[in-house]
């Protein structure tokens, strides 16, 4: 078996390169999507579900939570701050959103998904130089259905080796059939060749550790 570690160059948008490293998936082919059954406002109104109702699902009255991830073992805090960091952007971008409510039930199972994401890079910190020694950046995903739709969440985790501290600080949802039909398209195509393809992945149970790979990297920056 080939041990040799799998790195990238990542491309900020002032053309600094930064390397990643790949975290050892070779004992993964594929990916189960995380079904998400339980809707934990179900009954209630899209505008009714709150900020403070977020917090109170997620934090059940303690200030802090600390969250493990099965496959890395790694535990990260998330506070307060960080959580109205990551629903706020659900509020202030998605609220008119048809699939706002749903985003809304993915944030209140950070818990659960955190736990089972898939460690996929880590890399130096891209955007601040001078932390580029003391904090390093994990980035973790896993596709999730909930509603009848395939959603994947993305988890960037940031660890201060000088305060040897790890903490969740953001966590993106991205609409996958909507991200697909938009970006996936082959060139010349029609739009609905590209929907009648991607539907037929849309029905899949797994997704493969590739297409989480490729996910990432791409979403994270130009990649030379």
């Amino acid at each position: 078996m080939n041990n040799a570690k799998r790195t990238i160059d990542l491309k900020r948008a002032d053309g600094i390169i930064v390397k990643a490293e790949f975290y050892d998936n070779s004992d993964i082919d594929k990916v189960q999507i995380l079904d998400i059954k339980h809707l934990k406002f179900e009954g209630m109104k899209t505008k009714d579900i709150t900020k403070s109702c977020i917090r109170e699902i997620v934090f059940k009255g303690e200030d802090k939570l600390y969250l493990k991830n099965k496959k890395t073992d790694i535990v990260a805090g998330l506070s307060k701050k960080h959580l109205n960091k990551i629903i706020s952007t659900v509020f202030t971008r998605d609220i008119e959103s048809r699939h706002a409510y749903l985003k809304k039930e993915i944030i209140s199972n950070v818990d659960t998904i955190f736990y089972l994401a898939i460690p996929i890079l880590k890399h130096s910190e891209l955007k601040k130089k001078a932390l580029f020694n003391n904090q390093i950046i994990h980035r973790l995903a896993i596709p999730l259905k909930i509603g009848g739709l395939i959603f994947l969440a993305m988890i960037t985790v940031k660890e201060r080796l000088d305060y040897k501290e790890l903490s969740i600080d953001e966590f993106t949802v991205y609409d996958l059939y909507s991200e697909n039909i938009a970006n996936k398209k082959p060139s010349g195509s029609s739009s609905t060749v590209s929907e009648r393809t991607f539907r037929s992945q849309y029905q899949m149970d797994t997704f493969s550790i590739n297409y989480l790979e490729n996910f990432v990297k791409c979403s994270m920056s130009k990649v030379r």
